[in-house]
């Protein structure tokens, strides 16, 4: 069986994706997850048989859950300060002016 992490499931929409060992992205239907699947846990699954680009997964069990406050799944980076955002602007004119 291959290894894995859980991207993102959506229960309330019954689907989700998760990314192999080797950095493949699978899709992952509510029919293939026993139990109750998170974003972070780690989990073993077999690839299903598939015509097309999509790759899905047969079945998948969660080898170790992850933690209750774990961010994988979401973004986490910091808004830029206003500093950064003038200098952007400031550079964004300074190239119209010299492309007139």
């Amino acid at each position: 069986m291959a290894t894995g992490r859980i991207r993102m499931y959506d229960a309330k929409r019954r689907f989700g994706f998760l990314v192999s060992e080797d950095g493949d992205e699978y899709y992952v239907p509510a029919a293939a997850a026993s139990g109750a699947l998170g974003a972070g846990d780690e989990v073993e699954f077999e690839p299903a048989e598939t015509a097309g680009n999509r790759r899905a997964v047969a079945s998948v069990t969660v080898t170790r859950a992850a933690p209750a406050g774990s961010p994988v799944g979401r973004t986490m980076t910091a808004p830029p300060s206003w500093d950064a955002l003038e200098d952007a602007e400031r550079q964004r004119r300074m190239a119209r002016r010299r492309r007139r």
